[in-house]
């Protein structure tokens, strides 16, 4: 029971991380002057959300309590599943290359959230 719970906190945590470092990105892009908007922008913010699909792969795998690999791949799943639910059901209202960078970003966070992930939680 303690394992399953524990797993359930992990994936909890991996999705906060999400939403905490996309929140973030936009508040440096606020700090920084960067006006709503625009290519620059959505270059900004498409940084911020492979690098915030990274941190929540990488959380899930570090909080784990066994498994970190599976936690890593569900996450990168859940990921996915959410990213291209978003291109298909907002992709007109975005730039071809935004959505184009939302998907070919996938396999570099599913990447370096396990590599960096599953490396922290086993040693």
């Amino acid at each position: 029971m303690r394992l399953i719970l524990r797993s359930l906190l992990a994936m909890v945590a991996a999705a906060a991380v999400l939403v905490l470092v996309n929140l973030a990105g936009g508040e440096v892009a606020r700090w920084l002057g960067l006006a709503p908007g625009g290519n620059a922008r959505l270059g900004w913010d498409l940084a911020w959300t492979i690098a915030g699909g990274i941190a929540a792969i990488a959380t899930a795998a570090r909080c784990a309590a066994a498994a970190a690999r599976g936690h890593a791949l569900a996450c990168l799943g859940l990921v996915a599943l959410v990213t291209v639910y978003a291109v298909v059901q907002l992709g007109g209202d975005f730039p071809r290359w935004f959505n184009a960078g939302l998907v070919l970003g996938l396999p570099l966070q599913g990447w370096l959230g396990m590599r960096w992930g599953v490396r922290r939680a086993s040693a």
